[in-house]
């Protein structure tokens, strides 16, 4: 497959989807706990981990009988692979690639509903699939968002000592180059 194969196929286990693909709602959110201060303005945030991410895949088929292709017929094979995914007691998933699937961090999925073909009235169709990400549970401690230096009032509680800065040192040397070059 040529890279730009790459942005119109999805790859799911070994299988290749026929037609052009158009993904959307493939975001990676973060599932953020917003408490609003008691009696004070602002909030605190804490960081729970990503949640099971969801996305639409529609594909687009043509059948051009000149050149004997045929993208419904493959369709009917791909949708047996999309189908043997839930067609058992436990459902399965697979790995899949796309590049901007990639960079959102979607390796694995299984289908949550595969749509029938709309045909288009010119011998093609399309068909929309929804996926949801597979991702085992892995304990994850939350964390609150802390202010950084310079970013506003870092709130530290009475009586405790602020934490080094594990940047400190980057920082004074990004401070003594910069300094270096406005002497020049």
């Amino acid at each position: 497959m040529t890279p730009e194969d790459m942005l119109d196929k999805i790859v799911l286990g070994s299988h290749v989807s026929p037609g052009r693909v158009r993904l959307r709602g493939h975001d990676r959110a973060r599932d953020w706990d917003i408490k609003a201060a008691a009696g004070q303005t602002g909030a605190t945030s804490s960081l729970n981990g990503h949640p099971i991410g969801e996305f639409e895949a529609e594909f687009t088929l043509a059948v051009d009988p000149h050149w004997e292709w045929d993208e419904i017929a493959d369709w009917t094979e791909f949708q047996r692979v999309l189908d043997s995914m839930t067609s058992s007691p436990t459902p399965m998933a697979l790995p899949i690639y796309h590049p901007d699937l990639a960079r959102n961090h979607f390796s694995e999925v299984s289908v949550a509903n595969v749509g029938g073909l709309v045909h288009d009235g010119k011998g093609g169709a399309v068909v929309v699939v929804k996926f949801i990400e597979y991702r085992p549970p892995r304990p994850v401690r939350a964390t609150s968002a802390t202010a950084r230096s310079g970013s506003g009032s870092a709130a530290q509680e009475p009586g405790t000592q602020p934490r080094p800065d594990p940047n400190a040192a980057a920082k004074r040397e990004v401070a003594e180059l910069l300094a270096q070059a406005e002497a020049v």
